[in-house]
């Protein structure tokens, strides 16, 4: 995982290779190829970046788009740029999702809204319709209700949502290419780089594609589902609902979880970083419970288990193989 400046530096990044590949810009296949492949971080920060353009695309007007880049800029401390581009503006509000604030867009019927949280920080927040969610550190949701439909997709992260009654308004949380629905329930959902994670704690929710809307699983409370983004679908299993959901009360629970991702886990929640510097360390396999935000205590426990050699700086740690 990068510390918070070459995190900054892999979001300018991927908001550029966003731009020009969706804005239909001539683009090196190639070194974007190469450019994924150096390191996980890239293909995380690419997977929020596209989402960003297509989320921003679907319904923002040219006027929201102005102004939306125009702060984005500001904040950057870029240059001012006078001519509109529907390619420049999107990079620029790519960076704005990608930085540690919230956005909004202005109201369209009920309740339009991007939001955005930051490392380390989750938030509660009660929609238009008395519905709750609570979103998880670095998560991206845009949620629009309309007379006719309670709509949210969640670009990134994690949420969890304790939805209001309406049997004339069901809620639809979109994550990639699947959809969940629920009239009155709770459930969180999850969205990785290439797979969404829903874990129902009550009520009942059904899983379908979201362009063809055909229905995946009816989910009972107390399942999981794992949807990659391929065709293959798995069928919803019985879930450990205190584990699942242990991120809501400042957890974080790793069962038999390698290294490299138990530590970009932690990373959601601190400003020191854990590096896995040696690839030899990757795959190692942990568990156990950890306060969210203490990485220090994360790191002691894997010395305490493994030959890991530490290098500490002031934003991260890094774990090398002993010698």
């Amino acid at each position: 995982m990068s510390n918070p400046l070459q995190q900054s530096l892999i979001d300018e990044a991927a908001a550029g290779w966003a731009a020009r590949r969706l804005g239909g810009d001539a683009v090196d296949e190639a070194g974007f190829t190469r450019w994924l492949d150096e390191n996980l971080a890239h293909a995380e920060a690419y997977d929020r970046a596209e989402a960003a353009w297509r989320l921003i695309g679907e319904g923002a007007g040219t006027s929201e788009l102005l102004a939306a880049r125009r702060d984005a800029l500001a904040r950057a401390r870029r240059p001012k740029v006078t001519r509109f581009d529907r390619r420049l503006v999107a990079a620029g509000l790519i960076a704005a999702v990608a930085a540690p604030t919230a956005w909004w867009l202005g109201r369209r019927g009920e309740e339009d809204q991007l939001i955005q949280t930051a490392l380390g920080e989750q938030r509660t927040l009660t929609l238009a319709d008395g519905s709750r969610v609570t979103l998880d550190a670095l998560t991206v949701m845009r949620v629009r209700y309309t007379p006719g439909l309670r709509s949210v997709d969640l670009v990134a992260g994690r949420a969890y949502f304790e939805v209001a009654k309406d049997a004339s308004r069901p809620m639809r949380v979109r994550a990639g290419p699947r959809t969940v629905t629920a009239l009155g329930t709770a459930f969180s959902v999850r969205r990785e780089p290439r797979e969404t994670i829903v874990v129902l704690a009550e009520g009942k929710v059904s899983v379908s594609n979201h362009e063809s809307a055909a229905t995946l699983a009816v989910m009972r409370p107390g399942q999981t589902m794992v949807l990659g983004d391929g065709l293959a679908v798995s069928a919803p299993v019985a879930a450990d609902l205190d584990h699942a959901l242990a991120w809501r009360r400042g957890q974080v629970v790793l069962d038999n979880v390698a290294l490299a991702d138990a530590a970009a886990e932690m990373n959601h929640y601190s400003t020191l970083q854990v590096v896995v510097a040696d690839a030899r360390l990757r795959g190692l396999r942990v568990s156990g419970t950890f306060n969210a935000g203490d990485s220090a205590a994360f790191v002691e426990a894997v010395q305490s288990y493994f030959p890991v050699r530490v290098e500490k700086t002031a934003t991260s740690v890094e774990l090398h193989a002993a010698r």
